[in-house]
């Protein structure tokens, strides 16, 4: 074999390699900011794209990483409005020449106190919220949703991913237009919960007590339970009362299963 004949190509290739490390290292960066936050204030939360991870610590402050990666990260802005009433923070790209992962890769991750109101849009990406006692709007066109362990009324909404939420004490409103539901409750709820989706699977792990009046139905597909249900059964819709009943449970699909497990 001429290995002389070789050497070029390959010190070719790492030159190559080299300059797209240095291109994609380049076109990264990072805003890391930490504001003062009163207790009982809103996080308000607007960008054009990118996932949105929230969660809480006991201090009175707030702390926001955002990495914005990609050949069009010097396009992607994002501002900063502490004010009385809260923290606003606004993710703007600066052309409109559509959104891609291959251009452009937004997330912000976001410790608020414990104690806190958490509003959300995003145009492009996931959302979690985590351990936190306030009301939660999130909404995203093109992501999952997660929360758990909330202390307050919910509203979610997703035009194209899945929603999770595990252990909420308040009132839930969750709906998606494209993904699958998992909600997992562990203890009593004390408010009516709807979820609802227009295109997936719904499944419910609910403690083995727990006492709800129960609306489950599809379009779609079959409903089970591992529950005795006092009320009516078919094999797309269960209505009755779980152990003596209680708050509102609904859950609804118009493409797809549900399955209420017992814990």
């Amino acid at each position: 074999m001429n290995f002389k004949r070789l050497r070029h190509p390959i010190l070719s290739a790492a030159v190559i390699s080299s300059t797209l490390l240095l291109s994609t290292l380049a076109a990264a960066k990072t805003i890391d900011k930490t504001f003062d936050a009163d207790a009982g204030d809103t996080l308000t939360v607007r960008t054009d794209g990118g996932s949105v991870n929230i969660n809480t610590h006991g201090k009175d402050s707030i702390e926001v990483i955002a990495e914005i990666e990609g050949k069009d990260s010097d396009e992607f802005e994002v501002s900063f409005d502490n004010n009385r009433d809260g923290l606003t923070i606004i993710g703007e790209r600066e052309r409109n020449n559509g959104w891609g992962y291959n251009n452009l890769r937004v997330k912000f991750y976001i410790t608020i106190p414990d104690k806190y109101n958490v509003d959300v849009n995003t145009a492009g990406g996931s959302i979690s919220v985590d351990d936190l006692e306030g009301e939660v709007e999130v909404d995203t066109s093109g992501g999952s949703i997660k929360l758990g362990n909330i202390v307050g009324d919910v509203k979610a909404e997703t035009s194209g991913g899945s929603i999770k939420t595990e252990d909420i004490d308040g009132n839930v409103n969750a709906h998606t237009s494209g993904g699958s539901i998992k909600v997992t409750m562990t203890k009593q709820i004390t408010e009516d919960a709807s979820l609802t989706t227009s295109g997936g699977s719904v499944t419910a792990n609910l403690l083995d007590d727990i006492k709800v009046d129960i609306d489950a139905s599809t379009s779609g597909g079959r409903v089970r339970t591992d529950f005795d249900v006092d009320g009516k059964v078919t094999k797309r819709s269960i209505r009755g009362e779980i152990n003596g009943g209680g708050p509102r449970l609904r859950l609804k699909t118009s493409g797809g299963s549900i399955h209420i497990k017992s814990l």
